[in-house]
């Protein structure tokens, strides 16, 4: 398992999960985040038998970025500027990690050859403020309602 922004937050708990279930991980991290260098620092002191790190950026680093893909069976896509405030004050930057940087893991996966899955996780943020939108807990999903239309069926 590759997993790219595998040093954050999300990341260290993917990568741990999926360790426990029995994969080999690897992430790939450009370290930019504050705290990531001691997340990553805690992974390879639990597992270090687990994990790999690719220190590499995958805006810049597309060798890099495809080497890792091309030795992994599934991506799990997790590296991007995740703050609000920097995507308000510099949005050419958030883009071109956040589109740029996709498209160049989706590129490493298609050049790959081997076709591995790719799993992807984004924020709630991309929704904008939902403090006023009521969420339906239901069976097998959550829905939810736009009070303006109704509830979706």
């Amino acid at each position: 398992m590759l997993i790219t922004g595998g040093a954050g937050f999300i990341g260290v708990a993917a990568a741990e999960a999926f360790i426990q279930d029995g994969w080999r991980v690897k992430i790939l991290d450009n370290l930019s985040r504050k705290g990531t260098d001691l997340n990553l620092r805690y992974l390879l002191s639990q597992y270090p038998e687990r994990i790999e790190f690719v220190h590499a950026d995958i805006c810049t680093d597309r060798d890099a970025l495809s080497r890792a893909v091309a030795s992994s069976r599934a991506v799990l896509h997790l590296a991007g500027q995740v703050a609000v405030t920097n995507s308000i004050a510099n949005p050419r930057e958030d883009f071109e990690i956040n589109a740029f940087g996709t498209l160049n893991v989706l590129e490493a996966v298609r050049g790959a050859g081997h076709r591995p899955m790719v799993i992807y996780s984004s924020t709630n943020k991309v929704y904008g403020g939902l403090h006023d939108v009521p969420v339906d807990e239901g069976d097998t999903a959550y829905a939810f309602r736009d009070l303006r239309y109704g509830v979706p069926e």
